[in-house]
């Protein structure tokens, strides 16, 4: 019959010097649970343990521009929404079609493993250290991809940086017209043919300023 495990130990302890006596083997097994057990069992080994996903998801978005990850829209967009000056932002990625967001670290959000990106609402070269998207570990591959360089570089954020400011263009040149054609509806200057064809311009350029009002209301 093998000797077991324990018979093993107290064998290697009588042949090392130790007492062939209970209390003397015990003390040895106390010394060896301290030394060589107990660290494995402490908060160090735990937390090597729980921490490898963490040094995985590390090293998922090391290197260069590694970092920076393409998403849909509809992912991003609620919490875009939340933060305060995310007008361009919103602006530019529904232009874009899709939205960017920079992997920041990893996280446990509401209990879920996950990775934090930020998103960064007022530019890609301002750190955003408070405004965060969650993304669990479980759906990471279903919802991003390499957004494939920087924001800046591929020149994402250079569209207008105010949405409206087309919109307010259009209706500064419509007021310019129409301003125009008023200064046009004097007889004196023009002949009554005339005037007639500048009133009735001038009545299309007001339908279609009443228009781009209405849709703001």
């Amino acid at each position: 019959m093998e000797n077991s495990s324990i018979q093993q130990l107290f064998q290697s302890f009588i042949d090392n010097g130790g007492e062939p006596k209970v209390t003397s083997f015990k003390r040895h097994l106390d010394k060896l649970i301290n030394e060589e057990i107990k660290p494995l069992c402490g908060r160090s080994g735990k937390s090597g343990l729980e921490d490898g996903w963490r040094n995985e998801l590390k090293a998922r978005f090391s290197g260069r521009g590694a970092k920076w990850v393409k998403v849909s829209v509809e992912e991003i967009i609620s919490t875009a929404e939340s933060f305060e000056d995310s007008v361009n932002y919103i602006g530019w990625i529904k232009e874009a079609g899709f939205a960017w967001i920079r992997f920041t670290g990893p996280r446990v959000a509401n209990g879920v493993k996950s990775a934090a990106f930020e998103v960064r609402t007022g530019g890609s070269k301002i750190d955003h250290p408070k405004q965060l998207h969650y993304i669990s570990l479980q759906d990471l591959d279903d919802k991003i991809e390499s957004l494939g360089g920087t924001p800046h570089a591929m020149k994402l954020e250079n569209s207008a940086t105010d949405p409206v400011a087309p919109k307010k263009d259009k209706v500064k040149n419509i007021e310019e017209k129409l301003q125009q054609k008023i200064d046009e509806q004097d007889p004196a200057i023009n002949g009554i043919e005339e005037v007639e064809e500048n009133y009735e311009d001038m009545m299309g350029d007001i339908e279609e300023l009443m228009a781009l009002e209405n849709e703001d209301l």
